[in-house]
């Protein structure tokens, strides 16, 4: 398995050692407690390893600040408080449970990912959003994607955030987050991420594809704010 597609503890600290370098803070530990998932106290350390660096978008509770809402604890939130992600307290398998937050709440839906899965998988997600390297388009088609050379999807299930079905997929030195698009009924909105923009280069001068390019190396090619 790629490094850029980590599946356990383990693997998710060699990506966070190859996309982010080595730790600021290596010797970092938070004190455990019955009452918070071990993987969750866990991925707070390796954050304090990197003083946070590795949530760029949506961002993680402080462990101090959980508390049960609704008989569920919100660990996780998007960006602009539109969605939130939480456990079952009192479950054991800490499957991950989200909705949408409103004046009046709407109940929590349970989806297919464990805790361990989803903190991976949120993890990589902030990767690509905060990326030094980036490209956006609308309306790509799956198939242009999938078809590159090394091109495999995250093995993790979709996403329904920033839309359903949305999900990942990962070349030997690039990521991407796509999910379908609302200008094309068949295509979708991807975004590229790598560390350099030489690592995607390779997608430039597609016939149909219009990419906005984004650098934080270096000025590129738009001054357009990202679509996220």
């Amino acid at each position: 398995m790629s490094p850029l597609a980590p599946t356990d503890n383990q693997g998710l600290l060699r990506f966070l050692r190859r996309w982010y370098g080595a730790p600021t803070s290596p010797n970092t530990r938070l004190e455990k407690s019955p009452e918070i998932p071990r993987e969750l106290v866990e991925w707070h350390e390796f954050s304090s390893q990197w003083n946070g660096a590795i949530t760029s978008h949506n961002y993680a509770i402080p462990l101090s600040e959980l508390t049960i809402e609704d008989e569920k604890v919100p660990f996780w939130v998007e960006n602009q408080g539109t969605r939130l992600w939480a456990f079952d307290p009192n479950g054991e398998d800490h499957f991950v449970y989200e909705r949408e937050p409103c004046d009046e709440p709407t109940p929590w839906k349970r989806t297919d990912e464990q805790l361990s899965e989803f903190l991976i998988h949120a993890t990589v997600v902030e990767a690509i959003l905060g990326a030094p390297a980036r490209k956006v388009a609308e309306g790509v088609q799956m198939d242009w994607l999938l078809s590159q050379e090394w091109s495999h999807e995250f093995p993790f299930p979709a996403w329904n955030w920033p839309t359903r079905d949305s999900r990942i997929l990962f070349g030997e030195d690039w990521l991407s987050l796509v999910h379908p698009s609302s200008s094309s009924p068949t295509g979708y909105d991807v975004t590229l991420a790598a560390l350099t923009v030489e690592d995607l280069a390779w997608a430039e001068n597609t016939s149909g594809i219009k990419w906005r390019s984004y650098s934080d190396i270096q000025d590129y090619t738009t001054n357009d704010p990202p679509p996220w």
